[in-house]
């Protein structure tokens, strides 16, 4: 029963229904650099964006699958592919520096740069339509840190959750929406162990009443 809660936590739930509330409050190259928030089921949501050239526009609501990293096809292809694994490096980098706007819009550049070589070929963050990011060399840096195979090859993604749109489910129709990436938690130990303790006293109450 514990193996199967610990489970639950980091399975994949799709699909879901997502609706953005905003981008955010960090602004870099002229677009929200995330993390974005969403409301889903009730429940209040960071997510980071993997998609440029896609937009949505808040209070939109869609459809997405969500799936665990390595398990499904996302927008940019198979999520078992070393560009997924390399943006999911990322992501994890990003959630541990929320604290740090600056490190914050270099990632999600960096992320925009991976799937996106833009209209120069060269990254999108380097011919970005809406303005320039404020310090190219670090995002560069970073894209080179992500396509490191001893930085993305050795990491743990179990954590890691992808959202891909549904065609035709965004309300209003506005075309497609982005694809978004998000990260899961399992219960604490010790959250699982007073779960235990608590499973095994209606186990043992129930018995008693049987009898």
């Amino acid at each position: 029963m514990l193996f199967l809660l610990a489970a639950a936590a980091t399975a994949s739930a799709g699909p879901v229904t997502l609706t953005i509330d905003n981008g955010g409050s960090i602004v870099s190259g002229g677009v929200y650099v995330g993390p974005y928030n969403f409301t889903s089921g009730g429940q209040s949501l960071q997510l980071i964006c993997d998609t440029f050239q896609n937009e949505v526009d808040p209070p939109e609501t869609w459809t997405a699958n969500m799936f665990a990293l390595g398990s499904g096809t996302g927008l940019n292809g198979s999520t078992t592919s070393n560009q997924y694994k390399e943006v999911a490096w990322l992501a994890q980098q990003m959630f541990a520096n929320l604290s740090n706007a600056t490190t914050v819009a270099e990632i999600q550049w960096a992320i925009w740069d991976i799937f996106d070589s833009g209209s120069c070929g060269t990254g999108v963050s380097n011919c970005d339509p809406y303005g320039t990011p404020a310090n190219l060399s670090a995002i560069n840096t970073w894209v080179s840190n992500a396509e490191n195979p001893s930085n993305y090859a050795n990491g743990n993604y179990s954590n890691v959750v992808i959202y891909t749109p549904v065609p035709n489910t965004e309300v209003p129709a506005v075309g497609l929406p982005q694809e978004y990436i998000g990260l899961v938690s399992a219960p604490e130990p010790g959250s699982l162990l007073l779960i235990g303790a608590g499973l095994f006293g209606l186990f043992t109450f129930r018995r008693r009443l049987s009898y």
